[in-house]
């Protein structure tokens, strides 16, 4: 059996490692792990009351009465915020963060730090917080710059209390500033836009090394794939799968904004177009060297298109009315502008116009919520509201009631009508009396001509009813009752019968 190893009694010991020396206090901790460390003391009493409370500390945490993970963090909060900043940098680098982000967030929240003056995790309090937005406020910075400063100090204020160095969110009452309506309010492009730019861009200079067909083709893929400017920069000749049945452009999950990969499919003419560009693009490198400020390159393309657009003209009353127009302007009368992320929006829009559910726009969008796909990208006009309203469904108006009587045969007049459309009984009952009644004057002649072979009780019955039915008949002229003695086949013929079944036959057909 083995020995078990003796503990001490927890009082611990003390020794110098040299004559003279500072003493060493060892002691075993609350895990039973034996501690040595130097009391930076060269008398031994002093050293002892040292050991005694390392001693005293170690019994209490064993005890339950010392959390060590409330010191461990109260340890954690005394670092230099720096030491902190410099774990959080590598973090953000292991999950694949792009160096542009994190330079970003790291110089935010840095910013953050400096304006309020925290040194450490514990001086982080929401009131300097709260003036550092009041003076961002009075600088004159934008609410979303502010709020992305607010961002990214409760990302690094999460990333604390995830690896308990906080205990909780010192900013818990820290509120996002409210942005009223959008400070960049976008407008898509229309077919003639779209297309007179990408002619004035074709046939243009070049601009930062970007020669005019390869904009003409950046406006065409960014309008025909939706894709952000910083995901057209990454693109690579093997991110473009065109000879595929559904050819579609691949963006990869590093260069994403959702940070996963997205297959973005495109139309057949577009990967046509596409083909004999990507030819003589070399492997491995970008296809797409976009300026960092884009709306400048556009703003100049679109200033070119439109002074081609206006000179197309000869009529002076047309050119006047021509540069009166918004029609490829940077800026329109209500104060939006056409720069390169429009295209996007415009994609979107033509979307929702050609029909596409909302569910379908929002997955071709790459959007995580449709209220962002509907209420953001989404531009509709007055002609695209009246063309919703055309297809709604007509309402009729009812059938006068002259018709609707004329219909039931109740004032003696015949109505047209479909001989397609089913006849109701009640119908087809009034219509076979309507009959009956016409050929009465051809029984009477019939029941004359017939008279002499009939009995004289027989017809002396027959005038009776006929002059019953004559002086209570309900339509002038007529003859309709409905007396059962009519009916019987004693006073009918029996080729008067077959003729009135006959009739009968073809009415209910």
């Amino acid at each position: 059996m083995a020995k078990q190893r003796q503990r001490g009694n927890g009082s611990g010991s003390l020794f110098q490692r040299k004559t003279g020396g500072p003493w060493i206090a060892s002691w075993y901790n609350d895990s039973g792990k034996r501690v040595e460390r130097s009391t930076f003391c060269r008398d031994k009493a002093k050293a002892a009351r040292v050991l005694g409370k390392r001693t005293d500390d170690a019994m209490l945490r064993r005890a339950g009465v010392i959390d060590g993970r409330a010191e461990a963090m109260a340890q954690q909060a005394r670092r230099p915020i720096d030491e902190h900043l410099t774990d959080w940098e590598t973090s953000l680098r292991a999950k694949s963060i792009t160096d542009k982000r994190i330079g970003m967030v790291l110089a935010r929240v840095r910013r953050m730090l400096d304006a309020c003056g925290f040194e450490t995790l514990a001086d982080i309090e929401p009131g300097p917080v709260t003036q550092a937005v009041q003076q961002m406020q009075s600088d004159g910075a934008a609410p979303r710059t502010i709020n992305g400063h607010l961002q990214a100090l409760r990302q690094f204020l999460r990333w604390a209390v995830a690896e308990r160095r906080l205990a909780l969110d010192p900013l818990p009452g820290v509120s996002m500033v409210k942005v009223v309506g959008q400070t960049r309010n976008r407008r898509p492009l229309d077919v003639a836009e779209l297309s007179r730019l990408i002619d004035a861009a074709e046939r243009g200079p070049a601009y930062r090394g970007l020669s005019g067909p390869d904009r003409a083709i950046a406006y065409r893929v960014a309008t025909g794939s939706g894709l952000r400017r910083n995901e057209l920069r990454t693109l690579r000749p093997q991110d473009f799968d065109l000879d595929d049945d559904n050819p579609a452009i691949v963006v990869q999950a590093a260069h994403s904004k959702r940070k996963r990969r997205d297959r973005q499919p495109i139309r057949p003419d577009l990967a046509d177009l596409l083909r004999p560009w990507m030819a003589h693009k070399p492997a491995g490198r970008p296809v797409f060297a976009l300026p960092d400020r884009t709306a400048d390159m556009m703003r100049l393309d679109l200033r070119r298109a439109r002074a081609w657009w206006i000179r197309a003209t000869v009529d002076p009353d047309e050119r006047r009315e021509r540069r009166r127009s918004d029609f490829l302007t940077y800026h329109d009368g209500n104060g939006a502008v056409c720069d390169f992320h429009s295209l996007r929006g415009t994609f979107i829009t033509a979307l929702i116009r050609s029909g596409a559910s909302v569910r379908e726009a929002q997955e071709l969008a790459r959007h995580s919520d449709p209220k962002l796909t509907m209420n953001t990208y989404t531009r509709l006009g007055v002609h695209d509201l009246a063309g919703a309203l055309d297809r709604l469904p007509a309402v009729q108006s009812p059938r006068p009631e002259s018709e609707t009587m004329r219909a039931t045969g109740t004032d003696d007049a015949s109505a047209t009508r479909d001989e397609k459309r089913p006849q109701y009984t009640t119908q087809r009952e009034r219509e076979t009396l309507r009959i009956n009644t016409k050929l009465r004057d051809e029984s009477a002649q019939c029941a004359d001509e017939r008279s002499a072979q009939k009995p004289l009780q027989n017809k002396a019955q027959s005038d009776t009813v006929q002059m019953d039915a004559m002086q209570c008949g309900n339509t002038p002229g007529r003859t309709r009752t409905c007396d059962l003695r009519f009916r019987k086949a004693m006073l009918y013929p029996t080729e008067l019968r077959v003729r009135r079944y006959v009739v009968y036959r073809l009415t209910i057909q």
